[in-house]
């Protein structure tokens, strides 16, 4: 899911695009990345397709990199970088394995989560002051998991579902803390450096688990590898250019195109049709996120109180 980040990149000659659109083609690059990984998954282990996934991820914005003449964080600033993508890395290995167990859109709608967690984790860790709103967004959210973990076929295999939904749930957590994370880091390094940074850590990570947890890709899969490094990237810069240009409460509606993008592409790529049960706990996630985010900006909006 995407998010604004400081000091973005802005291109020369931007091109004749909506910022909305950017965001949308951005919105659907992220589900195409959830459909080859879920492809991949039929033969290859969550570990070594997030491995691969980060690989051709450092390729392609270490190019970048390279061709901003953009320079790399201190000792200090690479800890926190360290420390941050230690979250990214373990949410996108269990969502990774959440989409080898799940529909594409029944996980989407799990990972939607991970705003709603925000305000709990950075009352924990930062200390922010946490609104009885965000208490009760959470509360609606939950609500809308259980609703839409409902109404699976009486033939699917009930520990195996369990075992995709927790991971997906476990995965919204950790993603949401790399956000928190990502507050301490964007305020010192810009969005190319920490998306670089952002590949080049989860990669590093998972080098040696992935040597040890099953056989090396095959040379005919090594296209729809890079591919998944390339559409990660293209999420992340098509997000990042929309919101340098856009105010993110505008663009919010893109994020939710997600649930169309996924619907799309697990019914004609693996024959998926979501139940009810998934879009009626979609609709009811994006309530609360909507009402977590409606709360927070009239929070930032309303003036300071007069001094007595």
């Amino acid at each position: 899911m995407g998010g604004r980040m400081t000091d973005v990149p802005v291109l020369p000659r931007p091109l004749p695009v909506p910022p909305l659109a950017l965001a949308m083609i951005g919105v659907m690059m992220g589900c195409l990345l959830d459909a080859l990984i879920k492809h991949l998954g039929a033969a290859y282990s969550a570990v070594l397709i997030a491995e691969m996934r980060y690989l051709f991820g450092t390729i392609f914005s270490g190019m970048t990199v390279l061709a901003m003449k953009r320079k790399l964080p201190n000792a200090a600033g690479l800890r926190r970088h360290a420390i941050r993508t230690v979250a990214v890395t373990g949410s996108a290995v269990l969502f990774f394995h959440a989409l080898t167990i799940l529909p594409i859109t029944e996980a989407t709608v799990l990972i939607f989560c991970a705003p709603l967690m925000i305000a709990p984790l950075a009352w924990w860790i930062l200390g922010e002051k946490m609104q009885p709103i965000a208490a009760i967004s959470l509360v609606i959210g939950f609500i809308g998991v259980i609703v839409t973990v409902q109404g699976a076929p009486e033939a699917a295999d009930t520990a195996r579902r369990m075992e995709g939904v927790i991971s997906g749930f476990a995965a919204s957590v950790l993603y949401a803390l790399s956000i928190v994370l990502l507050r301490q880091v964007a305020q010192k390094d810009d969005a190319i450096v920490t998306a670089f940074l952002g590949n080049v850590f989860p990669a590093l990570y998972l080098l040696v688990p992935a040597l040890l947890m099953g056989a090396a890709p095959v040379a005919t899969d090594l296209p729809l590898f890079a591919m998944a490094g390339m559409t990660g990237f293209l999420l992340w810069f098509l997000l990042t250019q929309a919101y340098a240009r856009a105010p993110a409460q505008s663009l919010a509606a893109a994020e939710y195109t997600a649930l169309i993008w996924s619907a799309l592409l697990g019914y004609f790529f693996f024959a998926e049709v979501p139940r009810w049960q998934v879009w009626i706990g979609a609709l009811v996630i994006v309530f609360a996120v909507m009402l977590s985010a409606w709360h927070s900006r009239r929070t930032r909006t309303q003036p300071a109180p007069l001094p007595d």
